[in-house]
Formats: structure tokens, C-alpha cells, sequence
């Protein structure tokens, strides 16, 4: 072999004669071999990665090449299964439980832009409450002097880290009993936007305080003042955010429906209960499993406040909140009823809780290694998915003065397999304890498993 090379004075190329080199020996070809297929391994998981942050970026806020509104349609399914134990004081407060199927979720969404920096969703859910309900449905602006962004409709007032979080991305099958403060969607207009920094972010809007699930309110229902801030203290951007402490407070004025307001819930697990199932509360509705229910109280309004705690290090995550309400009843002492809860959770494949900077909520999770198959640079193998353990502890107090709602206390342990970004399996075992006036206490177990995916 020689290597031909020519002189800055432009003179004829030379020829300079190399020595030939050797072949690598053969000893060497099956470790070629195998880092070449770790190369091209990585590449591969590489391109998944590119290809998820493409897909879970924000849309960019502009309209299609051809001038007109964009559509993005999408979904989400939840099949759950339940199974109920109960001692005979459970079974004497809140009747005998009874398992079953149900959707928990069966959801049809679009979103899209409508023109330059205008933003809408629409969203109904066709499982909630055996009818067809709405979800997010708004028109947003972008890009708003002072105000950065506006948005006007029916959706969820800015409460609590673990309401305001979608569903699919907090870590159990329910809500905490905290969310028992926590308003829903209602219609509303709202302010927010974040500090330039990222590290903050500011929500604040006036709200009918009971429109029904489809967005009416055909009586009186008065106007509510609801308000929420969040702060990041730390944040890792060596790692971009694999660990991260959240900091967040919530205060809400709320003028009473027909003067009157009521705060109830279950257990944090849910399903449908047949109609003509025994209760012990007449107030309960038929299609849920009350356990904690003031009843309607007289007052002209209340008021609510949440503070939030989340702390992220890699695959361990904390997370806190502790939501109380003072209600100013008519003819009658000043209430104060509270809830409380505390979870742990571990990735057990090594993952992290993502959060959104703009919105202070947790986002999907990315899957390091999906299930089932997985191509790589050596053929087809398995994928184990991720993997996670979980634990909260949370409580509520409804009794207070003359109100007695009743208290309660969950203990909630789950196991989370995630298949992918966009699929998972949830298993949550619930221990209950309710104290109830009128039996006693007693417990209850259940148990429930749930398929739960999104496109």
C-alpha cells in the first residue's frame, strides 16, 4: 500500500510507499463483533429515546403549512377490576360492598390550535357516572401581555398537585381522601404562566363553585375565587431533572350552591354499587360506596387550602398534602373539617417521576425498557417494562361540633407496571378504618386491579 501525497509548490504527487497492515487477528473477530452490535444497540435505543421526547414535547403553537386549525385526537381506557372484605360493622355503616367490573375511564379527547397563539380542548368521558360527562373543554390564549396565557371553559380549578396531575400520571388507581377538598372541573376562566427561570409558576381564576358534570348550572351555585402557586427550590440540571424538590400552597373562596355545601367520599378505590344496595346513609348516592358524608350543611361559603410537598430523588419519590376547609355555617358555629396524606413510591427498574416546569404537575413517565419486545442489535428479546412500589397513608376528619360526617383512614399499598409510556397495569391493596358514630368502627379491605392505556 502507499500513500500518495503532493508538495505545497504544486509539484508532481508522490508516491511513498507504506508498510501493508496486518489483518486483526482472528482471535479478536468475536469481540468486534460484539461491541459493534453494542454500538449499534445504542444507537437504537438512542433513536427510542429521540423519538419519545418528540412525541411528549409540546405542540408547537402555530398553525398547520396549510393555514388551517390543527386536530390532535386521542383517548384513554381504564378497565378495573374490585373485590370487597368487610367486617359486620362495615357491612351494618355502608352496606355490603359488592365486587365487580366496571370502566373507570372510557374518554375521547381533541386538542389543537385554532389560530396563531389560540389554543382549545374538547374532552367527554362516556364511563363517569354511568352518562356521558365532560372533561377539559376550553379555548386558551397564548402569549398574552401580563397575563402570558388565558383560558375560558369547563376544566379543573388550580387545587392540589394530586388533582390537577392527570390521572394516568399519579401513582395509584385514586386519589387520595385529600381530594375530597379538592374542587373538580367547573366553568371558569383562568390566569397563569411561570418565572422565566422555570423554577415558579402561578395560577389564578374565578369559577362557578358546583356547575354539574356537563358544564350547567341552572341555579344560584354563587362564584369562587381559586388560586395556586409552586415553587422548585431544587432542581437537578445535571440530570435534567431526575431529582427535584416541589413546594406548593392552593387557597380557594367559595360562595355556597343554594347555600349549602357537602363534602363525602369513599375509600381510595372505587366501583359502582347496583342500585337497591343496603346503606346505612340515605344520603349516599346509589352507584358508590360512601363512607365519610356530612350531609348538607347551611352556610353562605367557605374556604379551602392545600399546601404540597413533592420530593424526587431518582427512582424514590415523597410526596405530600395536608388540605383543610373552614365553612361559615348559617345559624351555627364556624366548621373546620381536614385531610391528610403522605406516599412513597421506588422505581424498581430505575426510573424517575418527570415534571412539567410550566404547569407544576407531575408528566408521563418514560420507560427505559418497554414490554414486550424490544428490537435491538443482536435480535428480538424481552422487555420488563418499569416497575414500581408504592405505599400512602391518608386521613380524613368530617366530625366537627354539630356536623358527623365521620372519620376515616386509609392504608393504601400498590404494585405499577408500566408496559410503556402509554400503557400500564395497576394492582392497589386498600385498608379502611372508619370511625362512624352510629356503629362504631370498623374495617375494610379491597382490593383492585386496573388496565389502563391512552393514545
Amino acid at each position: 500500500m502507499a500513500i500518495v501525497c503532493a508538495a505545497a509548490t504544486g509539484s508532481e504527487p508522490v508516491a511513498l510507499p507504506v508498510a501493508e497492515l496486518p489483518e486483526p487477528p482472528v482471535s479478536l473477530a468475536p469481540e468486534i463483533a460484539s461491541l459493534q452490535a453494542q454500538i449499534d444497540e445504542l444507537r437504537e435505543t438512542l433513536a427510542r429515546t429521540a423519538a419519545e421526547k418528540s412525541r411528549t414535547a409540546p405542540k408547537p403553537n402555530k398553525l398547520s403549512p396549510h393555514g388551517k386549525p390543527t386536530l390532535d385526537l386521542g383517548g384513554q381506557l381504564q378497565a378495573d377490576t374490585v373485590y370487597f372484605s368487610q367486617d359486620a360493622e362495615s357491612i351494618a355503616a355502608v352496606g355490603d360492598l359488592q365486587d365487580g367490573t366496571q370502566f373507570r375511564r372510557l374518554r375521547l379527547v381533541a386538542r389543537g390550535t385554532t389560530w396563531k397563539q389560540f389554543q382549545y380542548a374538547l374532552g367527554v368521558d362516556f364511563a363517569l357516572a354511568n352518562q356521558p360527562s365532560y372533561l377539559d373543554n376550553y379555548l386558551e390564549a397564548n402569549e398574552v401581555p401580563w397575563l402570558q396565557n388565558v383560558r375560558a371553559g369547563h376544566f379543573f380549578e388550580p387545587f392540589s398537585l394530586e388533582r390537577v396531575t392527570q390521572n394516568r400520571n399519579n401513582t395509584f388507581m385514586e386519589r387520595s381522601l385529600v381530594d375530597t377538598f379538592a374542587p373538580a372541573r367547573n366553568m371558569g376562566v383562568m390566569a397563569f404562566g411561570w418565572a422565566e427561570s422555570e423554577l415558579a409558576t402561578w395560577q389564578i381564576g374565578t369559577f362557578r363553585t358546583n356547575s354539574d358534570n356537563v358544564g350547567n348550572d341552572s341555579f344560584d351555585s354563587g362564584q369562587a375565587l381559586t388560586m395556586r402557586g409552586t415553587w422548585l427550590p431544587y432542581w437537578d440540571d445535571d440530570t435534567d431533572g431526575h431529582s427535584y424538590l416541589h413546594l406548593g400552597a392552593a387557597y380557594s373562596y367559595r360562595a355556597t350552591s343554594q347555600n349549602q355545601v357537602r363534602f363525602r367520599n369513599t375509600p381510595e378505590i372505587r366501583k359502582a354499587q347496583p342500585i337497591g344496595s343496603p346503606s346505612a346513609n340515605p344520603a349516599a348516592p346509589p352507584f358508590a360506596p360512601i363512607f365519610v358524608d356530612t350531609g348538607n350543611i347551611s352556610a353562605d361559603s367557605f374556604q379551602l387550602f392545600d399546601p404540597e410537598f413533592a420530593l424526587i430523588l431518582g427512582p424514590v419519590s415523597l410526596q405530600s398534602e395536608y388540605a383543610f376547609a373552614f365553612v361559615d355555617q348559617i345559624d351555627g358555629p364556624q366548621l373546620f373539617f381536614n385531610g391528610y396524606m403522605a406516599q412513597l413510591s421506588w422505581f424498581l427498574t430505575g426510573e424517575h417521576r418527570p415534571y412539567d416546569r410550566h404547569a407544576g404537575i407531575h408528566t408521563r413517565m418514560p420507560v427505559r425498557d418497554e414490554f414486550f419486545l424490544v428490537r435491538s442489535g443482536r435480535g428480538r428479546r424481552f422487555g420488563l417494562g418499569a416497575w414500581e412500589l408504592a405505599a400512602r397513608f391518608s386521613n380524613i376528619t368530617l366530625n366537627d361540633k354539630n356536623i358527623q360526617g365521620n372519620n376515616m383512614t386509609d392504608f393504601t399499598a400498590g404494585l405499577n407496571w408500566y408496559l410503556n409510556p402509554y400503557s400500564r397495569v395497576k394492582f392497589n391493596y386498600v385498608r379502611a378504618f372508619l370511625e362512624d358514630t352510629r356503629v362504631g368502627n370498623s374495617l375494610t379491605d379491597a382490593f383492585g386491579l386496573r388496565l389502563d392505556t391512552e393514545f
